[in-house]
């Protein structure tokens, strides 16, 4: 029997000083599944690693062992030398793993409410583990559903209506601590470190501003990921500084000191901005610089060395610090949550009657093999003359006349074993599916297969017999 699992960290138990040495790398998602696919007790598994959380969503024959297992594997990915015994926070199963995975990619289990990464983020990690072979009909029925409800919540609740991130919440912060000191957002010299998803974000939402600053540097270690930057500023009225024209990659701590506001969107695996090269930087700098500089390091893991906020006139912040934007937006979360309760257990309806009608599958599939063997030996006769002495014609009519007598005998049976699936009687629906494999003499429900002729004979049944119409 195969049980459904999901253990891992998230931003609601542990900060970023502990997830961010648990993030599994886009690069090294492939490798991290390979490792889980060596565990005994784990038949499917899936990796979601984020800067929000780091999960590992698994099919397992026995609980408590594939629990072991999935800890042993963090175990090897954690590299905090003083959190030796640190392991997963949250371990569900059952019903809870769909319930949560559909919360996670509905945007309501995120730091920033409605996040809008998270949906792609949950993709890449179903199709990761497609093309790695670690997820197998389940995982990926319902990973496919979690995908689902996450666009019906945001076409059908007010969720939609909000176009936030990590990367638009960095720029609100910034935009709230400036005004604080009544420093105008225009005037600022900005800095963004990175030239990837987040960071053209910030850009796109600094230039979206009514008074968006004048002055924006982006430093990137190659040009060429730079050219949708400088496109996306082309079509505003601000200007962009192209980087490369007046420092390189590695002048970024200057050009950070001579930045009122610094935007730091990498995805390196050590500090970028380090505390020895950044005071060198702050001390050499020929601007008077009288608002001081923010520093918005928005990476997991981070890419700012934290002992930069001892520099004297700087503040960093990460993503944690956005919690202050979760708490101000508690009352919306929640009204938002209520109108996507109903699409969230519809959704988790459909994938719960898909589970059960699974079940029934291996019961089919036996019945059909059986029926058609003994129709292939009698239509054969052992290979009698009288059979060799037929036409193609008439051959082709014997088999047309007994393919019909079979798929007859078995319509009823098949028909009533998968509208018992549908229903929530699951004790009916095994009784009625052991009674067919007595009455045909088919082997127990125990019976030992391989893996990976099990999944191909249940997806063969699923493209031949549909069992729940909402899951073509």
């Amino acid at each position: 029997m195969s049980h459904l699992i999901v253990c891992g960290v998230n931003f609601h138990f542990h900060p970023l000083a502990i997830r961010e040495h648990l993030v599994i790398p886009d690069s090294c998602l492939k490798h991290g599944l390979r490792a889980l696919a060596q565990f005994p007790h784990l038949s499917e598994s899936v990796i979601l690693s984020t800067c929000n959380r780091t999960e590992v969503y698994a099919v397992v024959s026995d609980i408590s062992k594939g629990f072991a297992e999935i800890e042993s594997f963090f175990r090897s990915v954690q590299q905090v030398t003083d959190h030796t015994g640190l392991s997963p926070n949250y371990k569900l199963m059952g019903d809870d793993v769909a319930l949560h995975l559909m919360r996670v990619a509905s945007g309501l289990d995120s730091m920033v409410l409605g996040e809008g990464q998270i949906m792609s983020q949950v993709k890449f990690a179903h199709q990761c583990a497609l093309e790695a072979k670690t997820a197998g009909v389940v995982m990926d029925n319902m990973f496919k559903q979690a995908l689902n409800c996450g666009k019906r919540v945001r076409s059908q609740t007010s969720l939609g209506k909000r176009a936030v991130s990590i990367s638009s919440a960095a720029v609100e912060i910034a935009k709230d601590y400036f005004k604080e000191r009544n420093v105008d957002f225009e005037n600022l010299k900005v800095t963004i470190l990175g030239a990837g998803k987040m960071a053209k974000i910030c850009l796109k939402h600094m230039l979206n501003s009514k008074k968006a600053p004048k002055q924006i540097r982006v430093v990137n270690r190659t040009k060429r990921d730079l050219e949708d930057c400088f496109q996306n500023s082309k079509r505003s009225n601000f200007r962009v500084i192209e980087v490369n024209e007046t420092f390189n990659f590695e002048q970024r701590h200057e050009a950070v000191a001579q930045s009122d506001l610094v935007f730091v969107a990498t995805s390196a695996h050590r500090h970028l901005l380090t505390q020895g090269e950044a005071e060198k930087a702050f001390a050499l700098a020929s601007n008077s610089n009288e608002t001081k500089c923010l520093i918005v390091d928005i990476s997991v893991p981070r890419n700012v060395d934290p002992e930069l906020a001892t520099i004297d006139g700087v503040t960093l912040k990460h993503t944690d610090d956005l919690a202050g934007l979760v708490n101000k937006n508690l009352e919306e979360r929640r009204k938002v949550a209520l109108e996507a309760d109903e699409i969230i257990f519809d959704c988790l309806d459909e994938f719960n009657s898909w589970q059960k009608a699974r079940s029934v599958v291996p019961t089919i599939t036996e019945l059909k093999e059986k029926v058609e063997t003994i129709r292939q030996a009698q239509l054969q006769g052992a290979g009698s003359v009288e059979f060799k002495a037929l036409s193609r014609e008439e051959i082709a009519r014997l088999e047309e006349i007994s393919q019909a007598i079979v798929n007859q005998i078995l319509h009823i049976p098949m028909v009533n074993l998968k509208a018992a699936a549908s229903s929530s009687d699951l004790q009916a629906l095994a009784r009625q599916a052991e009674t067919l494999r007595n009455l045909f003499n088919l082997d127990p429900l125990a019976k030992k297969c391989s893996h990976a002729q099990s999944n191909q004979n249940i997806q063969e049944v699923h493209q031949n017999h549909p069992v729940h119409p909402g899951n073509q």
